[in-house]
C-alpha cells in the first residue's frame, strides 16, 4: 500500500469522510450519550457509517474519537474505558479502510481550559492527549488529525504530544468563525506560522463555517503556506426542527464548492458537522472533474481587498481616567473599601441604610459580592450601578463565572459599563452545592483567568474572538488572591496567569496570619500589582471557628481562636477583641499593601467604619 505521505507528495486531490456524530445522530443515537462509546457497544452502527463514507469515495477516514477525552468521557462515567474505546474505534476504521484507504487517529478539544486561560497546565493537557495517542498508535493508524481546536495553547499541546509519540503524518485543521478567527482570536497567518514551526504535514480548517466562508478561508490560507491544505466545512448552519438538528446544505451545493476548493489550492476535501455520505459522494464526483490538475498552485496573489486582516487593539485608557479606584491605586494612595453583602428584596432598605452609613462615615468605595456562598441575592452589577447613582460611593462589584454562560457574561459586563460601572472583581465562584440552591447548575464556561482575559480584550476594543468592537471599555480589573491556599504553588501560578491576562489589582481573602501572606508574596516573586488586603473583623468565637474550619482558603491561627475564647459569653467583649485583632493586622500590614477591604461582619457597617477609622 502506498504510504500516505507519498500520496500527499503527488498533489493528487483526495476526499476525506464526513461527520461521524451527525451520522450516528441521524440513526437514532441521541446526544445525551457518548457517541465514542458506540465503537465499543454498537460497533456495527459505527462501522456502517465509516463504510458508507468509503463507498461514497472517501480516501481518508477518521477514527470515532473526536470526544474520546478523559474529561468528556467522565461526563458519562466512561473515563476508565478510554483506552478500550479508542483502540476499538481505530480497529473498526482500519478494517473498513483495508488496502485502499487511510485512517487518521482523530484528536479533538479536551473539554478543559488550558493555561493561561484555565487551571489545566500545559503538561496536564499533553498527558491527556498522550492517553489518546497511545492506543491509536498501538492500533496502527496511518496518521493523525487534530481537528476543530480554537485555543492555540491547547493546539500546541496536542501537536507536541503527537510529534513526541509518532513519526506518522499529522493533519491539523483549526476551527474558525465567520470572521476567519478562532474563538480565542487566533488568525490564519498565526496558524500558518505555527504549522511552519512544527513542520505540520497538512493544514486546514474544520467546521464552524459553511461552504462559502470555507472557500474564503482557503483563498486566504493558500498564499501563507506551502503545506497541502484540507477543507472540512459544515453543511451550513444547523436548524432545530421537530426536536432534532438539521443541516440544510444539500449535496449538490457542497459538491459545487468542493471543486472551487481544489481550484483555490486545497488538496483534500471532506466535511464536518452535518456532512453525510451523500455529501461525500457529491464531493468525490466533483473532484473527479479536476482530478487531472495534479499540480496544485501553492502560491497565489490575493486581491488587496481580501488580504488577511488582523484587528489591532486600541490603547487602553489610562488607569487614572477609568475610575477613582484606578486613580488611587496608580497614585499610590491607600485604599479603604467596605464589603457589603447584597440584600434580598426584603432587606433592600437596610442595605441602603448601610450605604448611607458608609457615605456619612467618609468611606469612598464599597465591594459588592456576586452570589457569595452560592446564595441567590440582588445582582451585583445592577446593585453597583444603583449605589453609584444614589450615593457618593464608587462600587467594586464582583462577577462570578458560575452563573452565566460566555454570552451572558459578556452581555452583563457590557451592560454594566453602559450603566457607569468601571470597577470589577472577577472570580470563579463557589459551587452551587454550597448554597441554598444545591440543585442549581454551574456554568463555568471560563474561570476567573479566562474572564480576566476577556475583559482585558474589551478594554483594548476587541471582542473575545479578537475582532475590533469600536467600543473599548474602561474597566479597572480586579482579581482574587488567596495567599493562604493549601497548594501555594498552584495558587501562585494561577495568580501569575491573572496578571498576564490583564488584571490591574488584587484583593485577598481575609488575612489573619501575616507571615503566611508574606511567604506568598515571596512565592510570586516579581509580580507587582497593587494588593488590597481582605480584613474580616470577628464578632464571636463561633465566627472565628466557622472561618477556621468551614471556609476554604481562610487561615485563622490558633492564637486568634484563643483570643476570642477570652471574651466568654460577652458579645461586646467579643466584638472588641475581634476589632482589635483586625486593627493589629492592619497596623502590621499597612506599609506592604495598597489598602484594605474590610468586610462588614453580618453587614454591620459601623464595625467596618470603626476599623478603617483607626488606621486612616
Amino acid at each position: 500500500m502506498t504510504k500516505l505521505i507519498d500520496l500527499l507528495k503527488k498533489n493528487i486531490p483526495l476526499v476525506a469522510d464526513g461527520a461521524m456524530a451527525t451520522s450516528l445522530y441521524e440513526r437514532g443515537f441521541f446526544i445525551n450519550r457518548s457517541f465514542e462509546e458506540l465503537s465499543h457497544v454498537e460497533p456495527r452502527a459505527v462501522q456502517e457509517v465509516i463504510r458508507n463514507f468509503k463507498k461514497s469515495g472517501a480516501n481518508i477516514l477518521h477514527t470515532n474519537t473526536f470526544n474520546a477525552t478523559r474529561t468528556k468521557l467522565t461526563e458519562h462515567g466512561l473515563q476508565d474505558n478510554l483506552a478500550i474505546i479508542v483502540e476499538k474505534s481505530a480497529s473498526l476504521a482500519l478494517e473498513v479502510a483495508g488496502d485502499d484507504a487511510f485512517v487518521l487517529g482523530l484528536l479533538g478539544p479536551l473539554g478543559v481550559l488550558v493555561e493561561p486561560l484555565g487551571p489545566t497546565s500545559l503538561q496536564e493537557a499533553e498527558d491527556m492527549y498522550a492517553e489518546i495517542v497511545c492506543p491509536l498508535e498501538k492500533a496502527g493508524v496511518h496518521g493523525y488529525a487534530i481537528n476543530a481546536l480554537h485555543d492555540f495553547n491547547e493546539l500546541e499541546c496536542a501537536i507536541r504530544t503527537v510529534k513526541r509519540m509518532s513519526e506518522k503524518p499529522l493533519f491539523v485543521n483549526i476551527g474558525l468563525h465567520e470572521n476567519l478567527k478562532t474563538s480565542y482570536g487566533h488568525t490564519l497567518p498565526q496558524f500558518a506560522e505555527l504549522a511552519k514551526k512544527y513542520k505540520i504535514d497538512v493544514i486546514g480548517v474544520c467546521g464552524e463555517v459553511g461552504p462559502s466562508t470555507m472557500l474564503t478561508a482557503i483563498e486566504q490560507l493558500r498564499p501563507l503556506t506551502d503545506r497541502p491544505i484540507m477543507a472540512l466545512p459544515n453543511a451550513g448552519l444547523p436548524r432545530y426542527v421537530n426536536d432534532q438538528y438539521i443541516y440544510l446544505c444539500n449535496p449538490d451545493y457542497i459538491g459545487k464548492f468542493a471543486k472551487r476548493y481544489i481550484q483555490a489550492g486545497a488538496l483534500i476535501v471532506g466535511g464536518h458537522s452535518g456532512v453525510y455520505d451523500s455529501h461525500i459522494r457529491a464531493i468525490a464526483n466533483s473532484i473527479k472533474m479536476v482530478q487531472h490538475q495534479t499540480e496544485i498552485a501553492f502560491k497565489q496573489d490575493l486581491p488587496s481587498l481580501i488580504q488577511p486582516i488582523v484587528d489591532k487593539p486600541t490603547n487602553v485608557k489610562p488607569l487614572t481616567e477609568r475610575s477613582k479606584l484606578g486613580a488611587a491605586l496608580y497614585n499610590g494612595e491607600k485604599v479603604a473599601t467596605v464589603e457589603l453583602v447584597p440584600p434580598s428584596l426584603a432587606d433592600f432598605a437596610k442595605f441602603e441604610s448601610r450605604c448611607r452609613e458608609l457615605e456619612e462615615g467618609g468611606i469612598k468605595f464599597v465591594n459588592i459580592p456576586d452570589g457569595a456562598r452560592a446564595m441567590a441575592r440582588v445582582n451585583s452589577l445592577q446593585l453597583a450601578a444603583h449605589v453609584q447613582r444614589n450615593f457618593k460611593l464608587e462600587a467594586i462589584p464582583h462577577l462570578t463565572c458560575r452563573d452565566r454562560n460566555l454570552i451572558g457574561l459578556q452581555s452583563d459586563i457590557l451592560g454594566a459599563h453602559i450603566a457607569g460601572v468601571r470597577n470589577i472583581l472577577l472570580i470563579t465562584g463557589d459551587p452551587p452545592k454550597l448554597g441554598n440552591n444545591p440543585g442549581a447548575t454551574a456554568v463555568y464556561d471560563v474561570d476567573s483567568i479566562g474572564l480576566t482575559h476577556i475583559v482585558s480584550r474589551m478594554n483594548h476594543g476587541l471582542d473575545i474572538g479578537g475582532s475590533a468592537t469600536n467600543y473599548p471599555t474602561a474597566f479597572v480589573i480586579g482579581a482574587a488572591m488567596n495567599p493562604t491556599a493549601r497548594n501555594i504553588e498552584l495558587e501562585s501560578r494561577r495568580f501569575k496567569y491573572k496578571v498576564e491576562a490583564g488584571c490591574d489589582y488584587a484583593i485577598t481573602q481575609p488575612i489573619y496570619n501575616l507571615e503566611t501572606y508574606k511567604r506568598y508574596i515571596e512565592e510570586i516573586g516579581d509580580i507587582k500589582i497593587p494588593v488590597i488586603m481582605g480584613i474580616w473583623p470577628l464578632v464571636s468565637l463561633r465566627n472565628a471557628e466557622f472561618l477556621k474550619y468551614e471556609v476554604p482558603g481562610v487561615d485563622v491561627p490558633d492564637w486568634v481562636v484563643e483570643e476570642m475564647k477570652k471574651a466568654g459569653d460577652s458579645k461586646d467583649e467579643a466584638l472588641k477583641r475581634g476589632v482589635d485583632i483586625a486593627i493589629r493586622t492592619m497596623e502590621q500590614a499597612k506599609n506592604i499593601v495598597s489598602g484594605f477591604q474590610v468586610s462588614a461582619p453580618f453587614n454591620r457597617a459601623d464595625v467596618a467604619i470603626k476599623v478603617i477609622k483607626s488606621i486612616f
